[in-house]
């Protein structure tokens, strides 16, 4: 679920963080540009694991920051295919649902990978699973366990719309993620985990 992986980067570090141990301001700086962000072909960065390399500081005159070349590791959440984990329903809908581990939400659950035979609640904005007659609900909240398909890494880049002034502004296409995990929940102990303790 958890890889380490290598970056090189120009750290800033400001005036105000002199007084801190250099190392500490270091990593301090990487995670505020790294931690919580998705690198395309990557993952999603938590924090860093470790300092590799610290080049000699250059001070920027005009401000007195000081600058590092910096090679470090990141532990980043990439899953594998074919691993198994469990999140939480977010959220439902006619596709499928989507799932989250509480720091990653981009988790999603195509309708033909939810378990059969299935039907979408419109009422409820719920699947439900219609199991031997029974009706066996996928709710928002429930914790689930999942089986990973693949990845998939966009490339999300600003659109340009028109500002109050007239100009261009830069904002964000809302229905893009940089980063998705593709689950299965067809497979055999996969699903809500009540179901799975309630057959024990």
């Amino acid at each position: 679920m958890f890889v380490l992986a290598e970056f090189k980067d120009t750290i800033r570090v400001k005036p105000h963080a002199f007084s801190k141990p250099k190392v500490e301001a270091i990593e301090y700086e990487i995670n505020a540009k790294y931690a919580n962000k998705v690198f395309h072909d990557v993952g999603f960065c938590i924090c860093v694991h470790e300092l590799v390399e610290i080049g000699d500081g250059i001070v920027q005159h005009s401000e007195g920051s000081v600058f590092y070349k910096v090679k470090f590791r990141m532990i980043v959440f990439r899953p594998f295919p074919g691993e198994i984990i469990v999140g939480k329903i977010k959220a439902s809908a006619p596709d499928g649902i989507w799932v989250s581990v509480g720091f990653f939400d981009d988790i999603f659950i195509a309708k033909e990978l939810l378990p059969s035979p299935r039907e979408f609640e419109e009422s409820e904005q719920v699947w439900v699973w219609k199991y031997q007659g029974a009706d066996l609900f996928l709710d928002v909240g429930e914790r689930v366990r999942l089986q990973v398909q693949r990845l998939e890494f966009k490339e999300v880049r600003p659109d340009a719309a028109q500002g109050p002034d007239g100009g261009d502004t830069l904002v964000e296409a809302p229905a893009e993620v940089p980063f998705k995990i593709i689950g299965d929940m067809k497979s055999p102990g996969t699903g809500p985990l009540a179901w799975w303790a309630q057959s024990e």
